[in-house]
């Protein structure tokens, strides 16, 4: 579908997703409407540059949504998801708050929704 790639800086952040996804491709690009900061980098695990990020973080084998900040941390599953609500412009950002719940809850929800992605129409 699309990957949005913008120069790299210091600053930049990254989250990598599954663009075979059509459920998460929607999820992305609905997402990317409605965030201000222009340092996140959008790309496909599948692509070269997220080949290449995948690889520079030694995060291979890895099928999920993957947040990676401006001080190179490196968030997965809901974390990576909670980390870009921040960004997201109000009230989509009141989100972060279910940042309360312990993440193997979050993971939970988070999991289920992963195993029925290809299901799901937007």
């Amino acid at each position: 579908m699309f990957a949005f790639m913008y120069k790299h800086s210091k600053k930049a952040k990254y989250l990598l997703y599954d663009n075979d996804c059509s459920f998460c491709s929607s999820i992305v690009d609905k997402i990317s409407s409605i965030i201000d900061d222009t340092d996140i980098l959008f790309t496909h695990l599948n692509s070269n540059e997220g080949k290449k990020i995948i690889k520079n973080y030694k995060l291979e084998n890895m099928n999920t949504v993957i947040y990676i900040d401006q001080h190179k941390q490196v968030f997965i599953k809901s974390n990576a998801i909670l980390k870009l609500c921040k960004h997201m412009r109000f009230p989509y950002n009141m989100l972060y708050i279910l940042n309360i719940f312990p993440n193997f809850i979050l993971n939970i929800g988070y999991d289920f929704i992963a195993k029925h992605r290809r299901k799901i129409k937007i």
